[in-house]
């Protein structure tokens, strides 16, 4: 299921309704309700025992840690409280929980570290309401956090994480977690660039709020339905489509091959090569993939329903007179590695996919999105969703902003982030595969933006579990095995 993203702004807004709604205090006695049944469900499943520190800071994030002490001490487990350096909270509905912790007879610690061993630690140190780097006694804190053996928890935000870009705060990392409980609504850092390791497992709670939809949430299967539908069997081939993939300069070969067989592999029905090695390097048949025709001419691109381009394209001349007649076509586009890199280097290029009346798609990882928006990859990284929303704004394209936590983004800026993936996918060709798979999909007859959230969804999917031996021909099966066990499973209701 997709889960609804809200901007900071929005978010504040919604909390501040709740509160008029329900009480000042309601919305922080639930937070710390949620995170105590949480600790207590995930330390009885483990069987290690009932002792949780709880690390608060001066904000309304350590109310939520305060509130969550007080229900586990309730439920009979073994607390201890941390003010670190001894600060006591300035926001009025912390002030309000710590006096609810100390008239039950709670005590609180200075220093964590003069604490007994706990089975499980929980960060509610800062949460959403940081703005500079963690310093002092509190970064004494998320030291000491980190080094702890025990369930590891964090309340709404990993302290130390910016909400919006998953980058730490200033020079230090933060607070590294097993889980974040995510209060009202999940945060785009919490699966993106440092936020992908430091959140570790998310789990949602609205704290019975009825959150509005926005233009970003988190890609779910819901949002590909479609795709996840068995086929009919009175069908042949050509029902799903054709696909063109045409790159594999001298030296490069193999991208476009990778690009052809996930192609082939994820659905299309009829996969064409148009290689661009010299004729004496080209092969003329894939041994492991003979369906794969290769063809001995240029293609006409409108006899396909999506031609993937860019795959070991190559830079030359060549390359670009070969672009430019591709980017005039009358079919589907999806640009990757060398194409957007040409692209990059000639603006009126830009101008011709923003004037294109058919699907297109851009694939670029960083230093590609860096190039095509002509700024510093420092910049891009400091923000994907905002660089993502502008290259589609700049293009008119659908931009897959490929890494941890791939940003893909409309003309309208409609924005997904996709949660799934793994390190495994840092390995050469796993771009290439998932162009090839973005136009099997688009081939079969799904609408463009259907098509790529599913390539996006299972390319990452089907890493997940692995690392060493792991290999970019192992994602194209690996992803059609795991749609084939959703559509075993589908229900038309």
């Amino acid at each position: 299921m997709s889960l609804t993203i809200l901007a900071a702004d929005d978010l504040q807004n919604l909390e501040m309704r709740a509160c008029n709604q329900l009480g000042a205090d309601t919305l922080m006695k639930r937070a710390g309700l949620a995170a105590a049944e949480l600790i207590e469900e995930r330390l009885t499943a483990m069987g290690d025992g009932r002792r949780v520190t709880v690390l608060c800071g001066p904000g309304n994030n350590g109310g939520d840690g305060l509130a969550c002490a007080c229900e586990l001490r309730e439920k009979g487990f073994d607390v201890n409280v941390v003010l670190p350096g001894g600060k006591r909270p300035t926001s009025a509905l912390a002030l309000a929980q710590l006096e609810r912790w100390t008239s039950k007879g709670g005590f609180c610690y200075d220093d964590p570290y003069m604490t007994e061993k706990a089975d499980c630690v929980v960060d509610a140190l800062f949460g959403m309401g940081l703005s500079k780097p963690i310093t002092g006694d509190c970064l004494d804190a998320v030291l000491w956090f980190n080094e702890r053996h025990a369930l590891k928890v964090a309340i709404d935000l990993p302290s130390g994480l910016n909400p919006n870009t998953g980058n730490w705060i200033g020079s230090y990392p933060g607070c590294r977690t097993d889980i974040t409980l995510a209060l009202l609504c999940v945060k785009p850092g919490l699966y993106m660039r440092e936020g992908a390791d430091a959140a570790g497992e998310i789990v949602l709670n609205e704290l019975d709020v009825s959150v509005p939809l926005t233009s970003m949430s988190v890609l779910g299967t819901d949002e590909i339905e479609h795709v996840l539908r068995p086929r009919i069997n009175n069908c042949n081939k050509t029902d799903f489509g054709r696909v063109a993939v045409i790159g594999g300069t001298d030296g490069y070969i193999g991208a476009s091959i990778l690009a052809s067989r996930a192609a082939l592999i994820s659905g299309a029905g009829l996969v064409t090569l148009e290689c661009q090695a010299a004729a004496q390097n080209a092969p003329c048949v894939d041994m492991l993939y003979p369906e794969i025709k290769y063809a001995t001419k240029p293609v006409t691109p409108e006899d396909f329903k999506a031609v993937v381009v860019g795959c070991g394209l190559g830079r030359d001349e060549k390359a670009k007179a070969r672009l430019v007649e591709l980017l005039e076509c009358k079919t589907a586009l999806i640009l990757d590695a060398d194409a957007l890199d040409i692209i990059a280097e000639d603006v009126k290029l830009q101008d011709i996919i923003l004037t294109r009346r058919y699907p297109t798609v851009l694939t670029p990882h960083e230093g590609e999105a860096a190039r095509l928006l002509r700024r510093d990859v420092k910049e891009v990284v400091a923000d994907r969703v905002a660089a993502c929303r502008e290259l589609a704004v700049q293009t008119g394209a659908i931009v897959v902003l490929k890494g941890a936590g791939t940003v893909i983004s409309m003309r309208s800026s409609r924005t997904w982030i996709n949660p799934t993936g793994s390190a495994a996918l840092a390995t050469a060709g796993s771009g290439d595969v998932l162009a090839g798979m973005i136009g099997a999909m688009f081939a079969q007859g799904f609408d463009m933006v259907e098509a790529v959230l599913a390539a996006v969804y299972f390319h990452g999917l089907a890493a997940e579990g692995y690392e060493a031996g792991f290999t970019a021909s192992d994602i194209a099966p690996n992803a059609m095995a795991l749609i084939a066990e959703e559509r075993a499973s589908y229900k038309q209701w």
